[in-house]
């Protein structure tokens, strides 16, 4: 009987000391797609192709945080040369819960380097984006993302006569969970 007790308190003790789920979740991802130029970029490029890196945190507060970078190419109409960009943004998201699909709403704050295979030299600038997307499980695979953002590469930091960068850029990725 004392064994028996003994045990059972033992594996009480066991379950208690047990630490909850964490609230906060965090996921690193892979993706690509395709970057569409819009207003005077679309003027000189055509459709091209995007691949980049993101991190997403949430369970902090009702909006998830996401950090990305993420590269561009767009090929020039008239030649066998591309435009291209190098974006680093933090993403603010909207989470809107539902069961099967997670779909959310957002907008980021973007840094440019443009660049063009042409001609050597970059300039760095400021932007923002807007958008939105859908996640949901894959098994065996983890979170696929699906998202649709509107870019503009240069609100701030331009030179005088400068028009607007700007692209829509659709990108699917592989997120995993880490936590």
């Amino acid at each position: 009987m004392k064994v028996l007790l003994s045990l059972l308190l033992v594996s009480a003790g066991i379950s208690l000391a047990q630490t909850p789920a964490s609230p906060v979740n965090i996921d690193l991802g892979i993706g690509g797609g395709v970057s569409q130029p819009v207003g005077s970029l679309g003027d000189i490029t055509n459709t091209g192709w995007n691949a980049g890196a993101r991190a997403r945190i949430s369970g902090l507060i009702p909006l998830h945080l996401l950090a990305s970078a993420t590269y561009n190419r767009l090929p020039f109409k008239s030649s066998s040369d591309s435009h291209t960009a190098c974006l680093l943004g933090a993403w603010v998201e909207l989470p809107i819960p539902l069961v099967i699909v997670r779909p959310y709403l957002g907008s980021d704050g973007l840094v440019s380097v443009v660049s063009s295979t042409a001609t050597p030299g970059s300039v760095t600038r400021e932007g923002f984006g807007i958008g939105g997307g859908v996640m949901f499980s894959a098994p065996f695979l983890g979170n696929i993302d699906a998202s649709l953002k509107y870019q503009m590469f240069n609100v701030v930091g331009k030179v005088s006569n400068e028009d607007t960068i700007s692209q829509v850029a659709a990108t699917l990725s592989l997120m995993f969970p880490l936590l």
